[in-house]
């Protein structure tokens, strides 16, 4: 006698050792409706080798019972979806850990950075303290200050103290320039707005109504027209078309 067999797809894995549940979808006659309607039922189903993935196609068969609610087999792997998913979920998740340890390596070296200026403004700090102590204390070790100048004005290649060249540069990120420049522009959007909405400004505003709006600029409200602008100004990487 043939044993039982259905073609499912494997819903659940890893939940319980050697065992996936199916999903088989099959079709039956409903008299109550007098039509043929799709009918779903999960099996629990013995895997010895746990090599079925979620997404798997499988063909299970009917075995003698293992257990109360486990009387099926994995007989044969159809589709492998599964592995492919998961597959790709590796690679997801080696991907965003590449991405992390970037961020990290970033963060230290933006630290270090700091803590390297930080170093630097104390140096420049005790120079002056020293050029200061050197000027009105004659009781101090003169030889000692004056060593310890020299080479503070050796670390950072400082030819004379108080210097007229720039010894520290302190650079300001893109972030704090964009962030500066849409606090300039909220504090002055009323006068912007004011500008581009008068005639003087007409052709930049139908320049910019163009790029952000597909309507005709005659067919927008007033207040329509305010918002796209509003929204094109405050963008940092917009150049403002007004000039104050």
């Amino acid at each position: 006698m043939a044993r039982q067999n259905f073609i499912g797809l494997v819903v659940s894995q890893g939940k319980m050792q050697k065992t996936v549940k199916v999903r088989v979808q099959t079709k039956t006659y409903d008299k109550q409706v007098h039509k043929e309607v799709l009918r779903r039922k999960d099996y629990l189903v013995h895997d010895e080798g746990s090599l079925c993935k979620e997404g798997d196609i499988v063909r299970i068969e009917a075995i003698p019972k293992i257990s109360a609610r486990k009387y099926f087999a994995i007989a044969e792997v159809k589709v492998n979806k599964g592995q492919q998913f998961a597959l790709y979920e590796k690679l997801a998740k080696e991907k965003v850990t590449k991405e992390q340890d970037e961020k990290i390596g970033q963060f230290l070296e933006k630290r270090k950075e700091l803590e390297s200026t930080i170093t630097q403004i104390q140096d420049l700090r005790k120079l002056d303290q020293l050029h200061a102590s050197f000027g009105n204390n004659k009781d101090v070790d003169r030889d000692f200050l004056l060593n310890e100048i020299e080479t503070i004005k050796k670390k950072y290649n400082i030819k004379s103290w108080p210097s007229s060249e720039p010894v520290l540069r302190l650079e300001i990120s893109e972030e704090s320039k964009d962030l500066s420049l849409i606090e300039n522009r909220h504090a002055h959007i009323q006068t912007i707005l004011q500008k581009l909405m008068s005639e003087e400004y007409t052709p930049q505003r139908e320049q910019i109504l163009s790029q952000l709006s597909k309507a005709n600029s005659n067919d927008l409200k007033r207040h329509t027209i305010k918002n796209i602008l509003r929204k094109y100004v405050l963008d940092p990487k917009n150049k403002c078309p007004v000039t104050f």
